[in-house]
């Protein structure tokens, strides 16, 4: 299985980052993709990265909700990392939207993220899409571009029938990631997974939050991926190794692994 989204390298994970990845290998996790929230992030991830080059890969970008006052100069820093190409990246990202946080910055938000879209698209690489009672301002960016979209994943999707069919007129080849919410109590987003289809689909946990149940209330962490991924198999009828050699295809094509 491959998590293809997890922040291991924040400080949640101390005293022993690797901890928490080796015990995500031996669960049968056997990749990790790290997805960056701001500049400081970058030698974060390039740590963790150096311990375990072989099950974790490398991404950068500038997170919605940590737009500061100083976000151009981040931004750049970020920008200028990427193209440096130092590390294995894999995408540009986490980048997207969040009107749940903060409603008085959409502008800024916007300008953050057709920045990346644009490196995405000048680098080759795909997107890693946060999107929070965003949706309709981030298709109506992405609507004004003409075509001109990296591939992207929507990660921690959450949404509807009706928000899956907005996305896919804009989108179509659009990836979504599921993880631990699809599990819970009330969840209705288990319904929408047949629409969705096996075929754009990857896992992920985005640890260190959302743990599954039954780890539901814990610090989450990649091994509890396979609780997520039990429980979508479940849903969708099929045997949990079918589950995971189609999902792990889509994170190796979506990344390019």
């Amino acid at each position: 299985m491959i998590d293809t989204h997890a922040h291991l390298f924040l400080d949640d994970y101390n005293p022993d980052k690797c901890a928490a990845i080796d015990r995500a290998l031996a669960a049968g996790v056997e990749l990790m993709v790290l997805p960056g929230v701001d500049a400081g992030s970058i030698p974060q991830i390039a740590e963790v990265h150096s311990l375990r080059p072989h099950s974790t890969a490398p991404c950068a970008g500038l997170h919605p909700t940590e737009l500061k006052d100083d976000w151009t100069a981040q931004l750049q820093t970020i920008i200028d990392e990427l193209c440096s190409r130092r590390q294995p990246y894999v995408a540009v990202g986490e980048t997207g939207l969040d009107l749940y946080w903060d409603k008085t910055n959409l502008q800024a938000q916007l300008e953050a993220l057709e920045a990346q879209i644009d490196l995405a698209d000048r680098l080759g690489l795909p997107l890693i899409l946060h999107c929070r009672e965003a949706l309709k301002p981030m298709l109506d960016l992405m609507k004004g571009r003409k075509g001109r979209l990296p591939l992207a994943v929507f990660h921690s999707f959450g949404g509807t029938d009706d928000d899956l069919t907005a996305i896919r007129r804009i989108m179509p080849q659009a990836y979504f990631g599921i993880n631990g919410i699809v599990t819970f109590k009330n969840a209705t987003l288990r319904d929408v997974l047949p629409a969705i289809g096996l075929r754009h689909i990857v896992l992920e946990t985005d640890s260190p939050w959302l743990a599954p149940v039954p780890m539901r209330g814990k610090r989450n962490e990649s091994s509890y991926l396979v609780h997520t991924a039990a429980h979508i198999a479940g849903h969708l009828g099929i045997g949990l190794p079918e589950l995971d050699a189609i999902t792990t295809a889509n994170a190796r094509e979506l990344f390019a692994l």
